[in-house]
């Protein structure tokens, strides 16, 4: 991987698993959920993210300059747009947030505590996230899990050398301390809701009830996954030569 070492926080937490499709029967404002419940509820998000004028920002980390994302909730903003989510000295809300009340509803009350970061991730076709792990230590302490909204049937996820379709409405925990990557091999947007949940015995709870798959292998798919991402930026990137120091940082 094309990726400066840095060593785990010294309160990293386990993650003894690539990928764990979760079973989300919970509770929503106190009635039992089923299954038919929080599909439509992934739904409404959906149809909200569809309709709503999304502000998205291009990616701002070598692995994912194809890509796309929105802070929904995280700290605050520093150096450059997106920094929060590096650097969670708070879980704040964005102004979209309050545009969207299904999201809202679904960010403090699918999970058994609200989640303390969450973002809009989008792939356009063809988009690649090239492998990496996330080494801050916000990231080394939380679980993340991936919400698809919009996604098409060639669209995988990839944990150390095994690659997932993530179903529209489905969640999935997915171990980002270990190499990771994307590919969007579709002809349309792939949208998933990404969000961090803290440890602890409901989230425990949560991640031991679902169903772990540690994916299927695809040589050719990793090898392309494999490569350096400074590769293949365009050439307006190339020229940012702010963006290129911090990228050659990373």
């Amino acid at each position: 991987m094309y990726q400066r070492f840095r060593p785990p926080c010294a309160d990293a937490i386990a993650k003894p698993y690539r990928f764990v499709e979760l079973n989300l029967l919970d509770k929503l404002d106190g009635q039992a959920a089923d299954a038919t419940d929080i599909t439509d509820i992934i739904d409404a998000v959906a149809d909200e993210v569809r309709a709503t004028a999304i502000p998205w920002i291009p990616s701002q980390w070598k692995w994912h300059m194809q890509t796309w994302f929105c802070v929904l909730r995280a700290g605050e903003d520093e150096a450059y747009a997106g920094a929060g989510l590096v650097r969670a000295n708070a879980s704040i809300d964005r102004p979209i947030v309050a545009r969207m009340p299904h999201l809202c509803r679904l960010l403090d009350q699918l999970f058994a505590r609200p989640v303390v970061m969450a973002w809009l991730g989008k792939s356009p076709a063809g988009a690649r996230i090239y492998l990496h792990r996330d080494n801050t230590d916000h990231w080394d302490c939380h679980h993340r899990i991936h919400i698809p909204l919009i996604t098409n049937p060639q669209a995988r996820l990839c944990v150390a050398d095994g690659f997932v379709h993530m179903p529209a409405g489905s969640a999935w925990a997915l171990n980002n301390s270990l190499p990771h990557g994307a590919h969007n091999g579709g002809d349309a947007d792939r949208i998933h809701l990404i969000v961090d949940l803290a440890p602890g015995p409901d989230t425990d709870a949560l991640l031991n009830a679902g169903r772990a798959s540690d994916g299927q292998r695809d040589n050719d798919a990793l090898a392309a996954l494999s490569q350096d991402p400074l590769k293949a930026l365009h050439p307006g990137q190339l020229g940012n030569f702010d963006l290129i120091r911090r990228l050659l940082l990373q």
